[in-house]
């Protein structure tokens, strides 16, 4: 079955052409509703002038009596009053005696191979102003006469089709809105391309990382603070992932050293004791000694078992009420009996009044176990330790330091003793095991709500704090 591969736009190609759609519907409706709105406006605002314009023309064809007077430049004074009044286009006037009989008549614009149009009929008498719609002309009446008589009327006819006619309005209002659409696709597509550079570097960055290689270089030129935090951000994941690609390697490394050798010295054991080199005593010897080795691959794999558990979040730590000084008593009582930890001086401080604590005893006592056998193997199996409880009250915190006069951690390496799968130089060549002892320890102590942090370390010695909150 063949599989389809979507086929995708570049950010520019997609981006401009988005925003030049969005941009085209928007200005078409910003377009029509300005058309529209500006045709209703010129309506309003023409009927009005045609209103005022027929007003004037029925207070010029009246005389001093009252009567309709027709004088002899009212075409002339048509024409400038209509330039006044900015009306275009022609229209039809027709004046009105009392009687009905038609005074003056001008004729508006004719149509094709119609001839002049014929002067419309006398309307009824009106004592006031009447605008209305007849077929495609908006009409005017209005009474001519003065002290409030009607003497004759005036009828003024106007094509509806010049009412709303704005050619030039519209022509600014496109040009306008084309500019308009023009500007902006310009502004987005030239942010587009700023935009599509650091992008770019992301990509290839990306590439290279893929390739395996982690050194990225951000760069300083980028002037938006979002996208050189992006960029920043990314440089120092790369380098993170460039640490754990090393980790990785380094923990390969070890566990196939560290399995590899206990294995190696069982299966000889095993074969020398089957094929009867060894006999006797010193054949129970041997499987002795491969059981000790079993242990330790046992001891290994459930340290590796049990942190990758906790940090998948499988394991749950309880909370109870916990005496700490009891318990810290029984931990270093129970890791004192075994015949390697003779030749350590163990000594401890502990409160008389009880130190009450809410946290998981179990782990408690991995933690302090580990830092115990730290302790104990930095100094070659001879020397003291000191294990202390200190009550910080502004903290509400008990303060738990595990200290001994070995040889201390070199500068170098204390910045790293807390990193999964470190271990120091000292370490690799005289105890085995996977780096994993700290980081599981501080996982622990920060998820009973305390903390596990290096106190000092020097050559005359190494303390460590294990801090846990007190009983609320």
């Amino acid at each position: 079955m063949q599989i389809q591969v979507a086929s995708r736009q570049t950010l520019l190609s997609r981006w401009t052409y988005r925003y030049a759609l969005t941009l085209l519907v928007g200005l078409l409706a910003i377009g029509a509703a300005s058309a529209l709105w500006i045709r209703q406006d010129t309506v309003h605002e023409r009927k009005q002038a045609l209103k005022r314009f027929a007003v004037a023309a029925a207070e010029h064809v009246s005389g001093a009596d009252g009567a309709v007077r027709i004088p002899e430049d009212l075409y002339e004074w048509i024409d400038g009053t209509q330039r006044e009044y900015r009306l275009p286009g022609q229209f039809a006037l027709a004046v009105y005696k009392a009687d009905g009989t038609l005074a003056f008549y001008k004729a508006g614009p004719a149509k094709a191979g119609a001839g002049t149009p014929p002067a419309p009929a006398a309307p009824k008498r009106a004592d006031r102003l009447q605008a209305y719609r007849q077929g495609d002309a908006y009409m005017l009446i209005v009474p001519v006469g003065r002290g409030g008589g009607a003497d004759g009327s005036l009828l003024l006819s106007y094509s509806y089709a010049e009412l709303a006619r704005v050619e030039q309005n519209y022509a600014l209002m496109i040009a306008l809105l084309l500019s308009a659409g023009l500007l902006g696709w310009t502004i987005i597509f030239l942010l587009s391309r700023h935009l599509r550079k650091p992008i770019y570097r992301l990509r290839d960055a990306l590439r290279q990382m893929e390739a395996g290689d982690y050194r990225i270089d951000v760069p300083a030129d980028i002037k938006e603070k979002e996208l050189h935090e992006l960029l920043v951000s990314f440089g120092a994941m790369a380098a993170r992932l460039g640490r754990l690609e090393e980790l990785r390697t380094e923990l390969l490394a070890g566990v196939t050293h560290e399995l590899k050798t206990p294995v190696a010295s069982i299966r000889g054991l095993v074969s020398a004791v089957r094929d009867e080199v060894v006999t006797g005593e010193e054949a129970a010897e041997f499987l002795d000694i491969s059981l000790a080795q079993t242990r330790k691959l046992e001891v290994m794999v459930a340290d590796l078992l049990e942190f990758n558990a906790f940090a998948s979040g499988s394991i749950v730590i309880r909370s109870e009420p916990i005496d700490l000084g009891k318990l810290l008593a029984e931990v270093v009582y129970q890791w004192g009996l075994p015949d390697w930890n003779g030749g350590l001086d163990l000594t401890t401080a502990l409160p008389d009044a009880p130190a009450m604590i809410d946290g998981d005893a179990g782990r408690i006592q991995q933690i302090v176990v580990n830092l115990l056998n730290n302790a104990g193997q930095a100094m070659g199996g001879s020397g003291s330790i000191k294990l202390s409880i200190v009550p910080q009250q502004a903290e509400r915190m008990y303060e738990v330091v595990v200290e001994d006069d070995g040889p201390g951690i070199p500068e170098e390496e204390q910045e790293r003793i807390f990193e999964r799968y470190y271990r120091g130089s000292g370490k690799k060549l005289s105890v085995g095991g996977l780096g994993l002892g700290l980081t599981y320890c501080r996982m622990l102590a920060v998820a009973m709500g305390g903390s596990l942090a290096l106190l000092r370390s020097s050559p005359q010695g190494t303390a460590f704090r294990l801090l846990l909150p007190m009983k609320s």
